[in-house]
Protein backbone atom coordinates (compact mmCIF):
# COMPACT_ATOMS: atom_id res chain seq x y z
CA UNK A 1 0.00 0.00 0.00
CA UNK A 2 1.35 3.38 -0.93
CA UNK A 3 1.78 6.27 2.03
CA UNK A 4 -0.36 8.85 1.65
CA UNK A 5 1.32 11.60 -0.26
CA UNK A 6 1.66 15.71 -0.26
CA UNK A 7 0.41 17.59 -2.81
CA UNK A 8 3.81 18.64 -3.99
CA UNK A 9 4.50 14.84 -4.40
CA UNK A 10 1.86 13.75 -5.73
CA UNK A 11 2.50 16.92 -8.68
CA UNK A 12 6.26 15.99 -9.16
CA UNK A 13 4.90 12.37 -9.58
CA UNK A 14 1.78 13.18 -11.86
CA UNK A 15 4.58 16.13 -13.90
CA UNK A 16 6.76 13.18 -14.22
CA UNK A 17 4.30 10.61 -15.64
CA UNK A 18 2.80 13.48 -18.52
CA UNK A 19 6.73 14.09 -19.45
CA UNK A 20 7.29 10.56 -19.90
CA UNK A 21 4.35 10.78 -22.62
CA UNK A 22 6.42 13.26 -24.48
CA UNK A 23 9.63 10.45 -23.83
CA UNK A 24 11.72 12.71 -21.82
CA UNK A 25 11.42 13.04 -18.29
CA UNK A 26 12.55 16.54 -18.10
CA UNK A 27 10.33 17.67 -20.96
CA UNK A 28 8.28 21.12 -20.07
CA UNK A 29 3.92 20.02 -19.27
CA UNK A 30 1.71 22.88 -18.72
CA UNK A 31 1.26 23.45 -15.27
CA UNK A 32 -2.66 23.36 -15.21
CA UNK A 33 -2.60 20.31 -16.90
CA UNK A 34 -1.09 18.39 -13.80
CA UNK A 35 -3.15 20.32 -11.88
CA UNK A 36 -6.48 19.09 -13.71
CA UNK A 37 -5.10 15.38 -13.96
CA UNK A 38 -4.74 15.77 -10.00
CA UNK A 39 -8.38 16.79 -9.51
CA UNK A 40 -6.22 20.69 -8.23
CA UNK A 41 -7.85 24.27 -9.04
CA UNK A 42 -5.45 26.96 -10.58
CA UNK A 43 -4.84 28.91 -8.00
CA UNK A 44 -4.02 25.70 -6.01
CA UNK A 45 -1.26 24.76 -8.85
CA UNK A 46 0.22 27.89 -8.71
CA UNK A 47 0.77 27.93 -4.65
CA UNK A 48 2.51 24.49 -5.44
CA UNK A 49 4.41 24.98 -8.75
CA UNK A 50 6.03 28.39 -6.58
CA UNK A 51 6.83 26.35 -3.44
CA UNK A 52 8.33 23.21 -5.83
CA UNK A 53 10.29 26.00 -7.55
CA UNK A 54 11.52 27.71 -4.51
CA UNK A 55 12.66 24.28 -3.05
CA UNK A 56 14.25 23.49 -6.72
CA UNK A 57 12.34 20.66 -7.42
CA UNK A 58 10.83 22.28 -11.07
CA UNK A 59 11.81 24.63 -12.90
CA UNK A 60 9.56 27.19 -14.74
CA UNK A 61 9.61 27.16 -18.53
CA UNK A 62 7.77 29.04 -21.25
CA UNK A 63 4.34 30.42 -20.70
CA UNK A 64 2.69 28.20 -18.03
CA UNK A 65 4.90 25.33 -18.72
CA UNK A 66 7.26 23.52 -15.55
CA UNK A 67 9.84 21.15 -15.57
CA UNK A 68 11.46 18.69 -13.42
CA UNK A 69 15.08 19.61 -12.26
CA UNK A 70 17.32 16.32 -11.71
CA UNK A 71 16.48 16.78 -8.10
CA UNK A 72 13.25 16.56 -8.62
CA UNK A 73 13.15 13.44 -10.67
CA UNK A 74 15.95 12.07 -7.86
CA UNK A 75 12.63 12.85 -5.48
CA UNK A 76 9.95 11.17 -7.18
CA UNK A 77 12.00 8.00 -7.94
CA UNK A 78 12.16 7.85 -3.85
CA UNK A 79 8.43 8.32 -3.54
CA UNK A 80 8.25 4.93 -5.74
Amino acid sequence: MKKSRTRDELFLVKLEEMALLQKDPYAEVDRYAVGKAMGQGDRSVDNIVRMLAQTNFIKKGEGNAVYLTPHGLTLVHSLR
